[in-house]
């Protein structure tokens, strides 16, 4: 019977992309070594401590703890899973091959594994306990307690009633970690089902939060402006800030961004929001913006982060859109 792995592609899914491009999927931990040599979990506690002779004893542990399971556990034919920040969406795949080192990757995710990537999955296809199970903050972790969903999930089978939730490894700041994790999936999860039009509102609420008059355009053709934002309450001074909102789990594409940077005249400043991220080809076309005018673009989880630091200088009707609370967590 295979394992199913989560192997995430660093901070925030950023290499997601270049996994499935690549066919692989990598790990850091800033051990810059071949580890197929280092054959037990104190082999690879040593030799972090050794590259990180500050870190707390539970964030080595776990570390080691992971690394080992990178080169060592996981097996050809594997179910490997990775998560999608951007567009809230899973990627399925089967390890194809050995541990290998590479020093072409050194300094950014230099362990690798071969993977045949299948297929993207939507997070919203996984039941409440899978998806917590997949939040855990950990660079890799077992989802073998959701093994007959995901499994039926990867053949296109019909699901049976969940058994419960996965049970991840960590204490203390890893712990915290987790709950951010998955706190942070979970606010994902209520933005996604939003109604795009109250997503607009939200995105103005968080502006005039931040200190600016922002207030949404008329509902209807905007143009591509959906929220306009200014520093005097009259929009008397200069620069207006121009926002599109995309609500939406495809990414921003080049013909968005276009259609978009044609309503900026100098010296408006644009600031493009999208839930489901950018193709790689709209974000250099936001570094080309006309003279005078620029474009800042804010993905999902971006978003997300700013919701958090400004939530509780936001207005009453905005918290209600997306009910937060803050809560104390004992860490190392």
């Amino acid at each position: 019977m295979r394992n199913i792995w989560v192997v995430r592609a660093g901070g925030g899914g950023v290499y997601a992309d270049q996994f499935e491009e690549a066919g692989i999927a990598a790990i850091g931990f800033s051990i810059r070594k071949d580890c197929s040599q280092l054959k037990s979990r104190e082999a690879f506690l040593s030799e972090l401590a050794r590259e990180h002779p500050n870190m707390k004893k539970g964030r080595l542990v776990n570390g080691a703890s992971q690394l080992y399971r990178f080169v060592h556990e996981i097996r050809e034919g594997d179910l490997i899973l990775t998560p999608v920040t951007d567009t809230r969406e899973i990627l399925f795949g089967t390890c194809a091959g050995p541990y290998r080192y590479d020093p072409r990757r050194d300094g950014d995710l230099p362990h690798t594994r071969a993977i045949n990537w299948t297929k993207r999955v939507s997070r919203d296809e996984l039941t409440g306990p899978a998806k917590n199970g997949a939040g855990s903050a950990l660079t890799l972790f077992s989802m073998n307690n959701h093994r007959a969903e995901i499994e039926a999930i990867a053949s296109g089978r019909e699901r049976p009633e969940p058994l419960g939730a996965e049970s991840d490894e960590g204490s203390g700041s890893q712990f915290y970690e987790d709950v951010q994790s998955k706190a942070e999936e979970q606010i994902s999860d209520r933005i996604a089902h939003m109604d795009p039009f109250d997503f607009e509102e939200l995105v103005a609420a968080l502006l005039r939060s931040m200190g600016y008059f922002a207030r949404r355009t008329e509902k209807g053709p905007d143009r591509g402006v959906d929220v306009v934002a200014t520093s005097d309450a009259l929009g008397l001074d200069s620069p207006r800030i121009k926002v599109q909102v995309k609500h939406r789990s495809q990414r921003a594409s080049v013909g968005d961004m276009r259609n978009f940077i044609a309503t900026l005249r100098s010296p408006d400043r644009g600031l493009f929001v999208s839930t489901g991220g950018f193709t790689r080809e709209a974000l250099y076309e936001a570094d080309r913006t006309p003279q005078g005018t620029s474009v800042t673009t804010l993905k999902g989880d971006e978003f997300i982060e700013l919701l958090m630091e400004h939530y509780e200088r936001m207005e009453p009707e905005a918290r209600a859109m997306i009910p937060l609370k803050r809560v104390f967590i004992p860490i190392d």
